[in-house]
């Protein structure tokens, strides 16, 4: 075989051996873009709803949520969700200088439950909420939805 076709081959070979390497990376991306779609799908969908950051975390029983609202209009909001869904509110309280504020009561069911809302700055708020002792994820995602639709308003 002469040299000339010898380099050739070579040539061909790290052609081919590129080429692969090059399907191998996008595969690899393909898989991470497939494995991490549905992150980017919970986050779509507490973007639309227009006053939530990121997506809600269901942790415990508790369901987390974080609003791009005030703490006072994150507060009325969450009362008027309340009320909205017919449950009866027994506490109101503010702490830690208006850090924190919590709404405990019963839904209209008889269980009892409790929005917890953090300040963690002036224009942003964490609301967190549980019903009963062992949660109930349906009826928080009810409540958040509610305080969203009210902070909408």
């Amino acid at each position: 075989m002469g040299e000339r076709k010898m380099v050739k081959i070579i040539s061909q070979g790290r052609k081919t051996m590129l080429k692969g390497r090059r399907w191998g990376v996008v595969l690899i991306m393909a898989f991470f873009l497939l494995t991490n779609a549905g992150c980017a799908a919970f986050i779509a969908a507490g973007a639309g709803a227009g006053v939530g950051i990121g997506a809600a975390e269901y942790i415990r029983g508790e369901l987390k949520q974080v609003y791009a609202a005030p703490m006072e209009r994150t507060w009325q909001a969450s009362l008027a969700a309340a009320d909205e869904l017919k449950m009866t509110v027994t506490e109101r309280s503010i702490e830690q200088g208006d850090k924190s504020r919590l709404i405990k009561g019963k839904t209209a069911s008889g269980k009892d439950f409790k929005i917890t809302l953090e300040a963690n700055s002036p224009e942003v708020t964490t609301v967190l909420v549980r019903i009963g002792v062992f949660g109930d994820e349906a009826y928080s995602r009810k409540i958040q939805e509610a305080i969203a639709k009210n902070l909408k308003k």
